[in-house]
């Protein structure tokens, strides 16, 4: 190779090399088993993106497909809904857009959403006492 026996710091110059590739690899493994786990994907980190599932007692269940920023999704009404989910910063349980009094009649529906907000895990479920009890609360929302 050199022409010329090997000296000892020819052998260090050599391993130290090999190690320093080897070192570079494991890195770079680690790098690509972790990212994968670690990272949001793009449009978590660009806005919202929810599952809204309406379930009224007797049946007629619905669902929807919701995102924000950009707002649309599969969702009737994606404008307004990110408007009250920004105006609450995604939190449901405080959002309330309309309230006022509903009959006291039980027609139970149930609400569950399922998603993110901006990258924060953001589950929410709720059994109202009818369809005006979730529309003053959570109004275009549910659709």
């Amino acid at each position: 190779m050199l022409g010329r026996p090997l000296t000892w710091e020819d052998i260090m110059s050599l391993v130290l090399t090999a190690a320093r590739r080897l070192a570079a690899l494991g890195l770079c493994a680690a790098a690509a088993i972790a990212g994968p786990f670690t990272t949001l994907p793009a449009h978590a980190a660009a806005g919202a993106d929810l599952y809204i599932t309406v379930t009224p007692r007797d049946g007629g269940a619905y669902s929807m497909h919701l995102t924000c920023d950009p707002d649309g999704g599969l969702h009737p009404y994606p404008l307004a809904a990110c408007d009250a989910l920004r105006s609450v910063d995604g939190y449901l349980p405080d959002l309330e857009v309309d309230p006022g009094p509903c009959p006291l009649v039980w027609d139970p529906v149930e609400v569950e959403v399922t998603g993110h907000w901006y990258g924060r895990p953001n589950p929410y479920y709720e059994e109202f006492a009818n369809r005006c009890a979730m529309e003053r609360k959570l109004g275009p929302v549910t659709g």
